[in-house]
């Protein structure tokens, strides 16, 4: 058990740190980063367009294989024209993965209490807040944008803050639970009668 947190430990600081960059560059950049991300989407789909449309016209088969490429390089070029078409799905993604975390979250809140943390209620109420943010998320209940991703920004930011501070408190939970079943190591000495 305790190799198994030793490796998430790391794990789950790595992701958090990598979690709290990207949600300060949110927070910085939102309508660049947005439009970045869109245009990416679109350069790649645009690829994968020539690319079946390539493959139909060496193989000399395949309808589906053209119709596919067609549809991939038409949808490419209107999303990098117009990156804030799919820009709007930004936010839905984002909230999806703060959820994702958040139930990742509750599990750990749960083991600290079933390891008798004084702390699991912290840890659960950070855990349900992290859950609210990916629904806010998934609603963009902001309307604007550029504000919609700031927010994920600071979502972002809390959930690699919340994270690692959730994987710190379960690990010492479980280390001083483990220390109150660790047998005490003593010497034996002979009674003489």
């Amino acid at each position: 058990m305790r190799d198994f947190f030793k490796r998430i430990r790391f794990e789950v600081y790595l992701t958090a740190l990598l979690t709290v960059a990207m949600g300060v560059v949110l927070i910085v950049w939102p309508l660049e980063v947005t439009g970045l991300i869109c245009r990416i989407i679109g350069v790649l789909l645009i690829i994968m367009g020539a690319a079946n449309l390539f493959s139909y016209f060496v193989d000399k088969k395949g309808m589906l294989t053209v119709t596919g490429g067609l549809i991939f390089l038409l949808l490419g070029v209107w999303i990098f024209v117009r990156p804030g078409a799919i820009a709007q799905l930004v936010p839905i993604v984002i909230g999806v993965v703060l959820l994702v975390h958040s139930l990742k979250d509750f599990q750990m809140a749960a083991e600290a209490r079933r390891n008798q943390s004084s702390k699991w209620g912290i840890l659960f109420l950070l855990a349900l807040l992290n859950c609210a943010f990916g629904i806010v998320c998934i609603c963009d209940s902001f309307g604007v944008l550029s504000v919609a991703v700031m927010m994920i920004g600071v979502a972002l930011v809390y959930d690699g803050i919340s994270s690692a501070c959730i994987v710190f408190f379960t690990v010492q939970s479980v280390k001083e639970a483990a220390e109150k079943l660790a047998p005490i190591d003593v010497e034996a000495h002979e009674v003489d009668d």
